[in-house]
């Protein structure tokens, strides 16, 4: 009697892995060996695994990214050895896109899946958490601070090694969520882990050339955070995407259209997110040939970043920060797009002065960015070199796609006449190069 309640209590997939297994007389030891050999493994942790096929046969967890190398061990198709019906397989699909998208975003990366041996270590850690006493709800500060870290991390690491730990990152708390459910109190703060996440998830994304997934990965960090009710989360991933929609040569009334519509969406916070949206917009409007309207967003940039807390202007070694350099990186490049190379000299020179010893690329983005004010302005030579110059000393691995945008913009913005020149085939020669 006891053990049939037991029985109904268990999931039917769980019930038949048990019962497939010891059909065949395999101990658990044995079933973890003949799973890693399915999954292409040549080494793994017995134990850790030998702990997971007991969660699995009791029906804790399903067995989500094991499922093909039970039906491979078994001999079983995946459909039929696992039941439909399993409220399992169904929780939380739509929270697991944000991981099946990195996933797939890792693969074209070269990254490896890295789920399996992350399942193994969270397993791990459930049990110890729970001999502790701690609940979900605990790690909420640990993550915070983990984004905290990540927005200086952000700006010192090159964005493949970024992007492999971020992965870890985002499974790790996609499936705290779809273990806690929507329905718990916690459950908009961990929106809001996410959301941060995600943004950054998007940005390396962008950095890396992967602009269709990056775009997918913004989308996904903007419903996290308008679930997570905090205005600041939200206008932090609208203004931080418009900026990058603008380097992605996306188109920029679509930029100012957006904008307004985010403007009208949310309440005008005094926050980096606030900022970023109205950086965006002036760079969007003089890229439209409105240079007036430009230089007015400009004002209105700096009336947001007077207002700004303490907390945000002083963090300036952090992506999360808004900085003097960033109000001077915005105001550089608008002179320069308007082709005020001597205005855009000198706030690139200020905001080259301000930024944080561990930025290591807007350096470079602000040489390039005097290229493009002097190539507009009708300095070819002189523009051509000085990008030239910034682009040679950057180091590859933290090359990316916003300094390759940059770089290409100095050489579009040389008239037709002028591009047969040694110092534009040069330097044209050298952005092949080194893309290659």
């Amino acid at each position: 009697m006891g053990q049939r309640m037991i029985e109904k209590q268990r999931p039917a997939w769980a019930v038949r892995l048990q019962a497939e297994r010891e059909n065949r007389e395999w101990s658990r030891k044995e079933m973890a060996r003949r799973l890693l050999l399915a999954a292409g493994y040549t080494h793994g942790s017995l134990d850790s695994l030998v702990r997971q096929i007991r969660d699995w046969e009791k029906g804790r967890h399903f067995p989500r990214d094991w499922a093909r190398a039970y039906s491979t061990a078994f001999e079983i198709d995946v459909k039929c050895l696992f039941s439909q019906e399993s409220p399992e397989r169904n929780h939380g699909e739509g929270d697991d896109m944000e991981r099946r998208r990195l996933l797939q975003a890792l693969a074209t990366l070269g990254v490896p899946a890295l789920a399996p041996p992350l399942d193994a270590i969270q397993s791990i850690r459930d049990g110890v958490d729970r001999a502790l006493g701690r609940d979900e709800g605990t790690h909420l500060d640990e993550w915070n601070e983990a984004i905290a870290e990540y927005g200086s991390r952000y700006l010192t690491l090159p964005p493949e090694r970024l992007i492999s730990e971020l992965s870890a990152d985002v499974y790790t708390v996609q499936q705290t969520m779809a273990r806690i459910g929507t329905g718990d109190r916690k459950f908009p703060e961990w929106c809001g882990v996410m959301s941060m996440l995600s943004l950054l998830t998007a940005k390396t994304l962008s950095n890396l050339g992967h602009q269709a997934e990056a775009r997918r990965w913004w989308a996904t960090a903007q419903s996290a955070a308008d679930r997570s009710g905090d205005p600041k989360l939200s206008l932090t991933v609208a203004g931080e995407g418009l900026i990058r929609a603008l380097y992605a040569e996306r188109p920029t009334r679509m930029v100012l259209a957006k904008a307004d519509e985010v403007r009208e969406r949310y309440p005008a916070v005094p926050c980096a997110g606030l900022t970023s949206l109205h950086s965006a917009r002036a760079q969007a409007l003089v890229r439209e040939g409105r240079t007036d309207e430009a230089i007015a967003a400009i004002r209105d940039l700096r009336a947001v970043a007077d207002k700004l807390p303490d907390s945000v202007i002083k963090n300036r070694e952090s992506l999360f920060g808004w900085g003097e350099d960033r109000l001077l990186y915005t105001t550089a490049w608008v002179h320069a797009y308007a082709g005020r190379a001597e205005a855009a000299d000198e706030n690139a020179r200020r905001a080259t002065a301000a930024l944080p010893a561990n930025d290591l690329r807007s350096p470079t983005q602000l040489a390039l960015i005097q290229g493009i004010g002097h190539v507009r302005a009708g300095d070819v030579t002189e523009g051509v070199r000085h990008a030239r110059r910034g682009y040679e000393n950057h180091p590859p691995e933290q090359r990316t796609t916003m300094i390759d945008h940059l770089a290409n913009q100095v050489l579009a913005a040389v008239p037709a006449q002028r591009r047969a020149e040694p110092a534009v085939t040069e330097f044209r020669d050298l952005l092949v190069s080194a893309r290659t």
